[in-house]
């Protein structure tokens, strides 16, 4: 019997891939550039595996609908899209990448920086309504500012790397340090509220769990000076929106730029439409989303820290290893559950 492989959230490009990654009568494959939830379960209920981006949430009851069902490939290194206590009861194995982002990410996240330190949103409207007051728009240098680092996988290392050879002081929190990038890199591991209270800019790149969701509240916003940007690329979750716009508001901190946000998928959503029919969550974010995109401090950008051909070339690689792995006995980049 072949085997099934339900796609979703894909683009023309992964569709091609995934096509000649996965030929021959061995496969059965249903590509959907949907997420899961936009997909009547009759059309893919046969799936032995199923692949998703952070767009799909497979939650127990999909879950529990799919009889076949061994394996989850996600196509990105979070997994909090995917109801693992579903998984561990149904004995579905999660797999993710863990690498792409360590480059297209860090950069990112640098240019976040700079464009935030240089007031480019300001700037930009100045020279969109025409009225330039230069004054208005001093911005400062990168070189001597300390960055803090929250969260020291890959992307945080990289990031250091970065910020380092532009001449930046860098402090960083991890439960988990990694003395020996510490020492090679040229950084220090500090409290989290040492960072909080001495970082020019603090950048988020820890995973979402318990733990860390909300870790950017009231109280560690009251922590940071008064001149501080933040900057996240992580998840959206890591951060409580309403407390970041009344922070924004009363200028304890001077800006955000935030790639992540929360119910970012209000970003691709007729605003009036959605207010009408959605719910009261669904109706709360959009408005703090419309508050955050009218203020001149604040960058945000729809979830696009990833996009680089290259790390889309290596999300569809090591997607179909993990599918081919897992298919052989092989099985690489699982989670444990």
């Amino acid at each position: 019997m072949a085997t099934t492989i339900a796609f979703f959230d894909a683009t023309t490009s992964e569709k091609t891939s995934f096509e000649r990654y996965f030929t021959g009568p061995k496969y059965k494959l249903h590509i959907f550039d949907k997420t899961i939830a936009e997909v009547p379960l009759y059309e893919y209920k046969d799936a032995d595996v199923v692949s998703v981006f952070t767009a799909s949430n497979v939650d127990a009851p999909t879950i529990a609908s799919l009889p076949r069902l061994k394996f989850i490939a996600v196509r990105a290194t979070g997994t909090n899209n995917i109801d693992t206590k579903a998984c561990q009861k149904h004995q579905v194995a999660i797999s993710n990448v863990p690498a792409y982002g360590q480059t297209t990410v860090a950069e990112y996240t640098i240019l976040l920086a700079l464009m935030m330190a240089r007031k480019m949103p300001a700037v930009m409207g100045s020279v969109e309504s025409g009225q330039i007051d230069y004054r208005r728009l001093t911005g400062f240098t990168l070189q001597g500012k300390t960055l803090g680092i929250v969260g020291t996988g890959k992307i945080g290392m990289s990031v250091a790397s970065i910020a380092k050879a532009m001449g930046m002081h860098i402090v960083a929190y991890d439960p988990y340090p990694n003395e020996a990038m510490e020492d090679k890199i040229g950084f220090s591991y500090v409290s989290l509220v040492d960072l909080f209270k001495g970082a020019d800019i603090v950048t988020l790149h820890a995973p979402l769990m318990p733990a860390t969701k909300y870790i950017i509240n009231k109280k560690s916003l009251g922590l940071m000076k008064d001149s501080a940007i933040l900057i996240n690329t992580s998840r959206g979750e890591l951060v409580k929106t309403i407390d970041l716009i009344e922070a924004l508001k009363n200028k304890l901190i001077a800006g955000a730029a935030l790639d992540v946000i929360e119910g970012e998928r209000t970003l691709d959503v007729d605003t009036e439409t959605d207010l009408l029919l959605g719910d009261k969550k669904t109706s709360f974010e959009i408005a703090e989303l419309d508050v955050l995109t009218k203020m001149n401090n604040v960058i945000i950008s729809p979830h696009n820290a990833f996009n680089s051909h290259e790390a889309l070339h290596i999300i569809r690689k090591t997607t179909a290893q993990n599918i081919h792995g897992f298919l052989s006995g092989n099985s690489q980049n699982l989670i444990k559950l």
